[in-house]
């Protein structure tokens, strides 16, 4: 058996050079920086004491004697391994990791034998010691080295990169450029800008001050939420998204985008077949699909069978021990790390804040370490795979910013964690057959804000309840769900696989949506009276009993007071309604205003939520799936912190403060036809336009 050097040729003599040429490179561009490596060099020597002195403890006929001898023969033992490692791994870069694994136990064998020969302290009794010796140390030196080198990004995707450069070694180079299009989701502009003159994002910052990359704002239309604005960048439609969740009355259905029937379902309306990603390419990571034939971790596709070739790519990442020793250990940590920050955050009374809890500290492993690591390992796949358009969103920062606050420290880290995944991609994009251009955009920003219920002590729908006959059922959905079910995502892609491992996967997801309490479907029960789906600090208000959308005059002969009583509401900063002929309408206690005029006329309760908030207001109130009342929560105009409905204290959804203000940084050879773009269609549009440009460049 040869390695695989290729589908085009035998390999010559030139060749072969040539390939190890290229090995030892990636080998030292992806080193450790000098401070990691003498970090590891020393926990590498304690590791490999430790793992001899465990071995010689638990195999009979194995001895050392003395703390000298344990020393220098763990010296050895490592001098021996590490030497080993390099050369195996350069000369077997192409084959099946287990022969390297079974080359290295065999001259681990070698290794104690000799020890026991020569140096004075080490003891082997016969050869059967010798054997487990070398297996104990073999397990014991991977899992310490995996530990020592746990947290360090480039050891871990070099390994990657350079099995994927063996693979595609000879084959032809592609000359038309791809484009990699990275999601931070719910970053905003001005979080970004103060991150990088923190130093917290030192990759996107060197992108940018070194000029090989523009940073631009664009407006994220009302709803600013991930499946709009990913509906309009990689659909071009985002049409009757009214929010996270919404309710419709015709099939008495609450959809809400994170479930993956919904998510389905949304893309079913809102495709046409030509998507941004229709072009072979991948998606990763995200809500809708952009019709891409290979989706991984979507939403959309969970509940899909995988093609045999995507079902290698999630079975080959999960199939090595090394990869779970770094997962777990890594979440572990996060989990650590994250109930000691939800205890400094209450022990220092920061506000505003709101109970963190250890199925959130799981949630923030599973999004921030376990996806980012999955997605980060599939885009260097597919772009290794000459994929023309790869679209992967990483979720960590917006999650953490729902709980913790999107400028707080704990979000940042995350951020930080994706500026440095971005590193990896712009590094392992060295190598690939197929140049890329990478832009880096966010779907909507993030505000800052105590939750309605903390800031007035009931929830909304308990507020519009107390204002209806006690007859009434109103039903809310003002719990936190958009940050929940990132970690079933990847027992579900594993799910989508074959085998016993595949059948308990696909039950785990299952499993996890209805502890998570799922909308309900069908008509097995009455639906309430009254529905409000939340997003952020945007409310939709449904009165069920009526098909189609109520007029505010209609709303106000059934239930007399109950507008008026939610436009003063010190919490509820705009409540929009219709007119009978379908104008929206901005109802206040004196009586409503047509929104077209009311930016005219200079309202305050307009300007609090930006330049474009009338034209955003009535947008939305256009959709068939707008409720037929719309409430915005308010907004400080001191602290310009908002009032979300839902019960987090980092938000998006409605208007107010930095959540409509996302970024796009793009290479300085993509220009802006608009600048900023307005609304995540025409994002689409300028993908779009970059694919063709793309198409008349070529590369060497």
């Amino acid at each position: 058996m040869t390695p695989e050097l290729g589908r085009d040729a035998a390999p010559t003599a030139h060749g072969w050079i040539a390939f190890y040429r290229l090995q030892a490179r990636l080998m030292w561009e992806w080193r450790p920086t000098r401070l990691a490596i003498v970090r590891r060099a020393v926990l590498s020597f304690l590791g490999a004491c430790l793992a001899l002195a465990i071995t010689a403890g638990v195999v009979p006929g194995l001895q050392v004697d003395g703390l000298a001898a344990l020393l220098l023969a763990g010296l050895i033992l490592l001098a021996f391994d590490s030497t080993l490692a390099v050369v195996l791994h350069g000369l077997l870069v192409g084959w099946p990791i287990f022969i390297a694994q079974l080359l290295g136990m065999v001259a681990q064998f070698a290794a104690i034998i000799a020890l026991g020969r020569v140096l004075p302290g080490i003891h082997v009794g016969d050869t059967a010691a010798a054997v487990w010796g070398a297996i104990f140390l073999t397990v014991l030196n991977s899992l310490f080295a995996e530990l020592v080198a746990v947290s360090d990004d480039d050891s871990y995707y070099s390994v990657l990169v350079r099995r994927l450069v063996a693979r595609e070694f000879r084959h032809p180079k592609e000359p038309i450029p791809g484009l990699l299009v990275v999601q931070i989701d719910g970053l905003s502009l001005p979080v970004l800008r103060e991150a990088i003159r923190a130093g917290r994002a030192p990759v996107l910052g060197q992108l940018v001050r070194s000029g090989e990359a523009t940073l631009h704002p664009w407006v994220a239309m009302l709803p600013p939420t991930t499946p709009a604005s990913q509906g309009g960048i990689l659909h071009g439609n985002n049409e009757g998204i009214a929010g996270f969740r919404w309710y419709e009355k015709a099939g008495g259905r609450l959809l809400t985008a994170n479930h993956p029937e919904d998510a389905a379902e949304i893309v079913r309306r809102i495709s046409d077949g030509r998507g941004l990603l229709a072009d072979d390419g991948a998606g990763i990571g995200n809500l809708v699909t952009g019709d891409a034939p290979r989706s991984y971790l979507t939403m959309a596709t969970i509940d899909e069978r995988a093609s045999e070739g995507d079902e290698r790519r999630m079975r080959g990442f999960f199939v090595t021990t090394v990869n779970y020793i770094r997962l777990v250990v890594l979440m572990a940590g996060e989990v650590a790390k994250e109930l000691y920050q939800a205890e400094r955050q209450r022990g220092w009374s920061v506000e505003p804040r709101m109970h963190r809890d250890l199925q959130f500290a799981i949630e923030r492993a599973a999004t921030n370490i376990a996806l980012r690591t999955v997605s980060t390992a599939l885009v260097i796949e597919e772009m290794y795979g000459g994929a023309p358009t790869i679209y992967v969103d990483y979720t960590g920062y917006d999650a953490i910013s729902h709980h913790c606050g999107p400028e707080r420290v704990e979000a940042i880290d995350a951020l930080e964690g994706i500026d440095r995944a971005i590193g990896s991609l712009l590094k392992a994009a060295r190598y690939t057959g197929r140049a890329y251009r990478m832009v880096v955009l966010s779907d909507h920003g993030q505000c800052l804000g105590a939750s309605f219920k903390q800031r007035y002590g009931q929830t909304l729908e308990a507020v519009i309840g107390e204002r209806l006959p006690g007859t009434m059922t109103v039903a809310g959905t003002t719990d936190s769900v958009e940050s929940a079910g990132f970690g079933r995502r990847i027992a579900a892609e594993f799910g989508r696989g074959s085998g016993f491992g595949s059948l308990l996967a696909r039950w785990l997801p299952s499993g996890l949506r209805r502890l998570g309490g799922g909308a309900a479907r069908g008509a097995a029960a009455a639906p309430p009276d009254v529905v409000v789906a939340s997003s952020g600090n945007l409310a939709h208000v449904y009165f069920t009993g009526n098909q189609g959308q109520m007029t505010s005059d209609a709303i106000e002969e059934r239930h007399p007071g109950l507008i008026g009583a939610l436009a003063r509401h010190p919490g509820i900063g705009a409540v929009i309604g219709r007119s009978p002929d379908g104008r929206a309408l901005l109802m206040s206690a004196t009586g409503p205003v047509d929104l077209a005029a009311a930016e005219a006329a200079g309202i305050d309760r307009i300007a609090d939520y930006g330049p474009r908030a009338a034209e955003a207001m009535q947008r939305l109130a256009r959709f068939l799936t707008a409720g037929d009342l719309i409430l915005l929560g308010a907004v400080d105009r001191v602290t310009a912190e908002v009032t979300g409905f839902e019960e987090l204290i980092g938000s998006h959804g409605g208007l107010g403060g930095r959540q409509t203000e996302p970024f796009i940084l793009c290479p300085k050879s993509l220009e802006l036809a608009d600048d900023p773009p307005v609304g995540a269609p025409a994002l689409y549009r300028q993908l779009t336009a970059w694919q063709a440009q793309l198409q008349g460049e070529r590369v060497s």
